[in-house]
Parts: structure tokens; C-alpha cells; sequence
């Protein structure tokens, strides 16, 4: 009963210390503001996208925060997901913090004396919301669009980044739940944000065509790559096939999976030798996709290696012979950025922000074509000049992908919506 009594104690202790060093911190920054003319920018950002496992909004996250504090050393940034976690609940992941970065995560111990799920209700509804307005941020950055509700009394000023616009443009490859979600709260938020952060010019015409959003709101910001794909040499995961074709991503309806399948099954006809991965999860409504890949005469000849790490994601791509990529819509595409840094030449959609992304570099299909996309694999598979072209081509352009200006545009935009001088350009295209 004492040990249980001593951690109870010492945890409501660690909590008292935050909140009163946080009321002090709020008042130090303020005298260094108004006293000392110090110049300093706040900045609290929704981080639950690092509690899944990462998928694209996920890894631009994680790059964007890693090198905002070393391209602008007067941001500061505060991570906010779950402040308090039951005993029984995991730890936190790994985070890209840095010197000027704080996550606050108060975590229950074993043998708590009081009973666990009415304190922790208490603790959500009165403690977290006073240490989030203690905090006092300038701004709040959310890089998946939506504030949660439980970071609300976080925001002052908001700087939000939509990716894409799929549920307006394709409603139905959006699950019906976050369907309905989106049309109720997506106008609260596009009226809310001091500024609007889109990945590419694509998105940008979308929210000003589909959702009105008057363009000198919003600020395109291209994203980057991750530099070590472009060292040589891979390790190839054993059992992997000599030759094959690659496609990476959520396998949902958006992604134009049974196009996909139909085309490769006419390549194959066509005398393609290799086989086809698919790399990522099942997603929303992926019956019709597990039907085709079921029934697909070279249902033999496919391989879904389900969700990689991302060390074993790169040794599969730089050992694919293409990246197959026709994609319904794409807020940016960044798995063709990559493929590109990895020298692996791209066969793209020609809709949506791929051209914009890839450029030069692809070779480009109908989605909508299965004809289209078996004519791509066989160009590639018969020409090795057209690969060596398109390998080189793409890794030039990779390398104009860089996260350094991608977090350097950000800033600006953060600087802005916190009433600081802007210090670089607010946009960043390639």
C-alpha cells in the first residue's frame, strides 16, 4: 500500500511541476518579448500521425519538424498527441525532437491507488486543456489538416497543410465515417486558418476550385526526400524475384489497384517476364481490389508484402525495375520521389499532382487504362535506353526534392501567422 501510495503521490507531484514550470516558462518568454525585444516563435503541432504506422502524411511530418528548428533557430516547437496514458497503455514512439522541441506525456504508474479511468477522464477534461492554454503558443501547425478537439484550447493562430481534396473530387474512394467528417468540419477549419499550407499546386487549384478558398491564402509547399536514397547499392531481402515491378501504398480504392492488376495482366500476356509487388496495407473498401488480385489469371506471378520498415521499403525499391504508380488522385506522391532518388524509373498516372511531381522523369498513363498501363510496362521492359533515360532523369529531379526548403517555407508561413518578419520565401516548388 506505501509503494502504491509513494507513486500515486509522485506522479500528481510531476504533474504539479509542469504546471506551474510551464505557467513560468509562459511568463519568462514574455518578459524576454516585451523586456529584452527577444524574437522567439511557439509553435504547437498535432503529432498523433507518429502513433500509426507511418504512411505519407506520417513521413512528411516526421522530415518537416526534424529540420524546422535548424533552418529557423528562433522556432520553438511543442508536440501534442496524448498528454496522460493509462498503466497499461505503450509508451510513446520515437519522435524527431531536437534541442527546441517538448513532448509532455505524463504516464500513469502501475499500482495507481485511485481508480484509473475516472482520474484519467478528470485529468482530459480540466488538467490537459489548462497546461495546453499555459503553454500559450503563437501558432498552431496541424500537418494532417484537422486540429484534434482535445488541442483546442492549444490554438491560437492556425496554419493547417491539406494534402489532397479526394473527398471532394472522388467521394466515392472516401470511407463513408470520414466522409461525413470532413463536410462537417472542413469549412470550420478553412475559415479558422491564418494560413493554408498545400503540397502541391494540384491541391491549391483544387481548394480554390472545389472549396473556393481565395489563392493568396495558400502557400504551395512541395515536399522533399530523404538524401540517403540516393547512396548506391542496395541489400536485396531474400527471395525476391530477379525482375519485378513495383507499387507502394495503401491499397484503396484511390490508388486504381484493379486497373493496376488488369494492366500488369496484359503486360505479362505481352511477354513481361517479371513478376509485380504490391507493398503496403489493405485499406478502406479493398474488396473489389482483393477480388481482381484472387481471380488474376497471373495471380502467380504477384506478391503483396503487406506494410515495410522503411530500411527494407528502400532495398525493395532500388531493386525494382519500375515503379508502377497509377494513381486516381494524389495530393503529391512522394513514393515517386523516392523511386526517383533510387534511380527506378516511374510509370505514372497523368492526373492530379504526378506530372507536377515527376515531370521530365515519367512515363505517363491514363489511369483510367489498363491498355495504357501494359503499353508503359512493355516500353520499359523492351527499351533499356528508355530506362537508362528515365533513371537519370529522375534522380536529377529527386535531387531538387529537398526537405531543408521544404521546412524553410514552412517556417515562413509559421513566421507570418505568428506576427514575426519573414526571413525566407513562403512557397517552395521544384
Amino acid at each position: 500500500m506505501s509503494r502504491r501510495l509513494r507513486a500515486t503521490a509522485l506522479f500528481f507531484l510531476h504533474l504539479l511541476r509542469d504546471l506551474v514550470g510551464t505557467l513560468a516558462a509562459r511568463l519568462r518568454r514574455s518578459y524576454r518579448r516585451t523586456v529584452l525585444g527577444e524574437e522567439s516563435l511557439t509553435v504547437g503541432v498535432d503529432i498523433f500521425p507518429f502513433f500509426e504506422r507511418m504512411t505519407g502524411v506520417g513521413w512528411y511530418e516526421w522530415n518537416l519538424l526534424a529540420r524546422l528548428p535548424e533552418v529557423d533557430p528562433q522556432v520553438e516547437l511543442r508536440f501534442y498527441a496524448h498528454t496522460f496514458g493509462a498503466p497499461d497503455e505503450p509508451p510513446p514512439p520515437l519522435l524527431p525532437t531536437t534541442v527546441r522541441s517538448r513532448f509532455r506525456f505524463h504516464h500513469m504508474p502501475r499500482g495507481f491507488l485511485l481508480p484509473v479511468r475516472p482520474t484519467m477522464r478528470l485529468l482530459r477534461l480540466i488538467a490537459e486543456p489548462a497546461l495546453l492554454f499555459l503553454d500559450g503558443n503563437d501558432v498552431f501547425f496541424a500537418p494532417n489538416f484537422f486540429v484534434p478537439r482535445r488541442h483546442l484550447a492549444a490554438v491560437r493562430s492556425l496554419v493547417p497543410t491539406v494534402h489532397d481534396l479526394a473527398f471532394l473530387r472522388l467521394p466515392h474512394t472516401v470511407q463513408r465515417e470520414t466522409l461525413d467528417n470532413l463536410h462537417r468540419h472542413f469549412p470550420g477549419v478553412l475559415f479558422a486558418a491564418d494560413a493554408l499550407i498545400a503540397v502541391s499546386a494540384a491541391t491549391a487549384g483544387d481548394l480554390a476550385g472545389l472549396a473556393g478558398v481565395n489563392p493568396r491564402r495558400v502557400h504551395v509547399i512541395h515536399e522533399g526526400v530523404d538524401p540517403s536514397l540516393f547512396a548506391g547499392g542496395s541489400n536485396p531481402p531474400y527471395g525476391l524475384p530477379s525482375r519485378y515491378l513495383l507499387f507502394v501504398s495503401t491499397l484503396e480504392p484511390r490508388k486504381n489497384v484493379v486497373n493496376l492488376l488488369e494492366g500488369f495482366a496484359r503486360a505479362v500476356a505481352q511477354g513481361y517476364p517479371g513478376e509485380l509487388l504490391l507493398v503496403g496495407r489493405w485499406g478502406w473498401h479493398a474488396e473489389a481490389a482483393q477480388q481482381a488480385l484472387e481471380r488474376s489469371p497471373v495471380r502467380g506471378r504477384i506478391r503483396h508484402l503487406d506494410y515495410l520498415a522503411r530500411e527494407a521499403l528502400s532495398d525493395v525499391m532500388r531493386g525494382a525495375e519500375a515503379l508502377v504508380f497509377p494513381s486516381l488522385l494524389e495530393g503529391f506522391g512522394l513514393p515517386v520521389v523516392e523511386a526517383m532518388a533510387c534511380g527506378v524509373p516511374v510509370i505514372v498516372s497523368r492526373a492530379s499532382s504526378l506530372p507536377e511531381v515527376a515531370g521530365e522523369a515519367g512515363l505517363y498513363v491514363d489511369p483510367a487504362s489498363p491498355a495504357e498501363i501494359a503499353s508503359a510496362i512493355m516500353r520499359l521492359a523492351t527499351d533499356p535506353l528508355l530506362r537508362d533515360c528515365l533513371s537519370n532523369a529522375g534522380r536529377e529531379r529527386a535531387q531538387r526534392f529537398r526537405w531543408e526548403e521544404t521546412a524553410r517555407a514552412t517556417a515562413a508561413v509559421l513566421r507570418r501567422a505568428g506576427g514575426l518578419p519573414e526571413r525566407f520565401a513562403d512557397a517552395y516548388r521544384v
